[in-house]
């Protein structure tokens, strides 16, 4: 793109701001700062060709953001053409803008536009009219009436680009009295600057966060919110950066709550900008870290996150996900459960190259119980570490639903043996007769000893008639030489009898007292023993009577 369209894009985007989004100021520095160092190349002649717009003869499209409204604008205003020199200071852009996106006087041919120019002094912008208007070389006297067409308010806007209207200032001295951006005296805030004092030069803070806080409460004027909220947010920076988190809290909770509060649009914006720089991730992971070691303001976190979004959701589950203690992420899981951008963040970390992140956060879906989570979950059971397969078997187990029961099922021929036997453990939790079938089967094609011990136990736990009568037959001694079971598999056949404790497999474990094996033997003995210590001595002895 040549550079004059590029020029006419800028200010075309910058101008449609301004008409609708007038409180959008985060977005108008956005455009003021990309319009700057576009006009360094060289001039820029803005013309209206019928009802297109042509920049130094080059056709702007009108697809472009803005461009329709400038020409609009142009024509209403009795613009014929907005001629811009090389490195035109940026209060010169943004004033001239804010002239062109104002309401119209129809018909006074380009009278009114072009003494809001004269009263900005912004010399190296001229304007064309229809039929003719004088491209002033020079700036007019200043209009002295606080009331004229550019007024000293409307001005301040230039430090929207965050840097002092030097050039101004210095061609009008008195403005820069009016509106001193030096720091206030302690306790004498200036009520003046109105929405815009949040852009004046850094100032250093006089009083300390505790202080402020109080102040910010009882403030109903804007450019005193401004005030106060630059200062604590200054605070709350220095604060993350030397690890006060605390402070960082409470501060983020009072812009957050205070902003809720007021009623005027101006105040609002302060507080909103101030809150978009401590939503940034150091701050918001100051937040996170809080969350576990000040659980009695757990309200106050969750409307910070809220309030905060995706970036907050994505602060507080990578916080949960790096996290060492595994004790506190009931705290995070509660906030998460509330937050509506929580789920959304937790499905897209799932496609993470980091298989512990994967893995977390497998779990916290599980947890969550977030049923969306279904599909991309089961896609993962064919991952390619161990440990994310255990971790999605076990969040698909907790949700329930038919697909995941399907994906638990496909887990018990997993190759990872601790799959195969999570996925047992899993299946049982479900306490569905339907699955003794599914695990017998599985049961069949086992080699692993380990494994079939987890089978045998989760086949005890279903406690179906199957179930036992399969643990009974394959606890009983082998009576041919030619096959012998193992005694491991045998003491794994009696743990799974003694958690089935059905009457069958209270007979079945009597029995196998006498067994001629010692080690299969005092299996049984243990698990009587562990039943009646359960369940009292009047329900069960080792010896029926």
């Amino acid at each position: 793109m040549d550079q004059p369209v590029i020029v006419a894009r800028h200010f075309s985007q910058l101008v449609w701001l301004l008409m609708r989004e007038p409180t959008n100021v985060a977005e108008q520095k956005v455009a003021l700062r990309a319009l700057v160092p576009a006009t360094a190349a060289g001039a820029v002649s803005l013309a209206l060709h019928g009802d297109a717009l042509r920049a130094n003869a080059l056709s702007v499209p009108a697809t472009l953001t803005g461009v329709v409204d400038v020409t609009k604008q142009m024509d209403m205003h009795g613009l014929a053409m907005i001629a811009i020199d090389a490195d035109s200071p940026p209060a010169h852009l943004l004033g001239v803008a804010r002239a062109l996106a104002a309401m119209p006087i129809l018909g006074d041919g380009g009278a009114a536009i072009e003494a809001k120019r004269l009263a900005l002094g912004a010399t190296t912008i001229r304007f064309a009219g229809r039929p003719t208007l004088a491209l002033h070389a020079t700036p007019a006297p200043r209009p002295s009436s606080p009331t004229s067409a550019m007024s000293l308010p409307d001005m301040e806007l230039g430090d929207v680009y965050d840097d002092p209207l030097a050039e101004a200032k210095a061609k009008a001295p008195r403005l820069s009295q009016a509106f001193n951006t030096a720091t206030p005296a302690s306790g004498s805030r200036s009520q003046e600057g109105g929405m815009f004092a949040q852009f004046a030069a850094t100032r250093s803070p006089t009083e300390t966060h505790a202080q402020l806080l109080p102040q910010l409460d009882a403030a109903l004027d804007a450019g005193l919110i401004a005030q106060l909220v630059d200062d604590l947010t200054s605070i709350a920076e220095r604060a993350t950066k030397e690890g006060r988190n605390a402070e960082v809290s409470e501060i983020v909770y009072r812009i957050v709550r205070r902003e809720s509060q007021v009623d005027d649009l101006d105040a609002k914006r302060v507080m909103g900008v101030a809150l978009r720089k401590l939503f940034r991730p150091e701050p918001l992971k100051a937040v996170a870290a809080q969350v576990a070691r000040d659980p009695a303001n757990h309200e106050h976190h969750l409307a910070i996150f809220a309030r905060a979004g995706h970036d907050g959701a994505e602060a507080l589950i990578e916080h949960v996900v790096s996290m060492q203690n595994q004790r506190d992420r009931h705290l995070y899981h509660a906030i998460l459960r509330r937050l509506n951008s929580g789920a959304a963040v937790l499905l897209h970390m799932l496609g993470d190259d980091r298989w512990f992140v994967v893995r977390n956060v497998s779990e916290m879906l599980g947890e969550l119980q977030v049923k969306d989570a279904e599909k991309p979950l089961t896609d993962l059971l064919k991952h390619a570490d161990e440990r994310v397969r255990r971790a999605v078997t076990g969040a698909l187990m907790r949700m329930g639903t038919t697909r995941a029961m399907q994906a638990i099922q496909a887990g018990l021929t997993d190759p990872a043996p601790d799959m195969r036997m999570d996925a047992a453990a899993a299946i049982v939790l479900r306490r569905d007769p339907r699955t003794s079938a599914t695990l017998l089967q599985a049961l069949d094609l086992e080699k692993d000893e380990s494994v079939q011990a987890a089978f045998l136990l989760s086949l005890g736990k279903l406690g179906t008639p199957e179930a036992v009568q399969r643990l009974i037959t394959s606890a009983e001694a082998e009576r041919t030489i030619f096959k012998r079971k193992t005694t491991g598999f045998r003491v794994a056949c009696i743990h799974g009898l003694s958690e089935a404790r059905t009457m069958e497999a209270m007979d079945a474990l009597r029995a196998l007292q006498n067994d001629r094996d010692t080690e299969v033997r005092d299996a049984a003995k243990f698990a009587l023993g562990r039943i009646a210590r359960m369940s009292g001595p009047a329900d069960v002895s080792p010896e029926r009577h």
